[in-house]
């Protein structure tokens, strides 16, 4: 009777693991999801995306520039995708993790490859950084709301 017992917790057990693994799984592939929309904005220098994909109540800690709000961001990519040229973004996905933080929050750490060149004439240079992002949920879709970018 003991082993039976010990075999139904231990499955029951089992169970909420696996649960976790697949709601785990599918927090990373939404986080992934959001965060490849956010920059794909980015990377085709078009600021609607960045609009929608940043929280309103942004908070960007950047370790050689300091920290900056939503509006601030926005003023800054939008000067930058007036320049010939601006900075690509690619997540190196092998780094990413993603933690869930409660039910409507989710914070994403990893390295990503930014590459840029001063003139449409000179050569793409690209270096590779780290970052700790919050993201949360607001209604059915994620918004970036805290970053810490460093390493630079």
């Amino acid at each position: 009777m003991k082993k039976l017992a010990l075999g139904v917790w231990l499955l029951a057990a089992s169970g909420v693991g696996l649960a976790d693994d697949t709601a785990r799984a599918q927090l990373k592939a939404d986080i992934t999801a959001a965060d490849a929309r956010l920059f794909q904005g980015l990377n085709d220098g078009k600021i609607g995306p960045l609009k929608d994909g940043f929280s309103t109540r942004l908070e960007f800690y950047h370790d050689q520039s300091g920290v900056t709000n939503y509006d601030q961001n926005i003023a800054i990519f939008e000067q930058t995708f007036r320049k010939p040229t601006h900075p690509r973004r690619v997540v190196l996905p092998e780094t990413v993790e993603v933690f869930p933080a409660g039910p409507n929050h989710a914070m994403h750490i990893g390295q990503h490859r930014f590459c840029s060149s001063p003139s449409l004439d000179e050569p793409e240079s690209c270096s590779i950084y780290r970052f700790s992002m919050v993201w949360e949920r607001d209604g059915r879709q994620w918004k970036l709301l805290r970053v810490l970018s460093y390493d630079h």
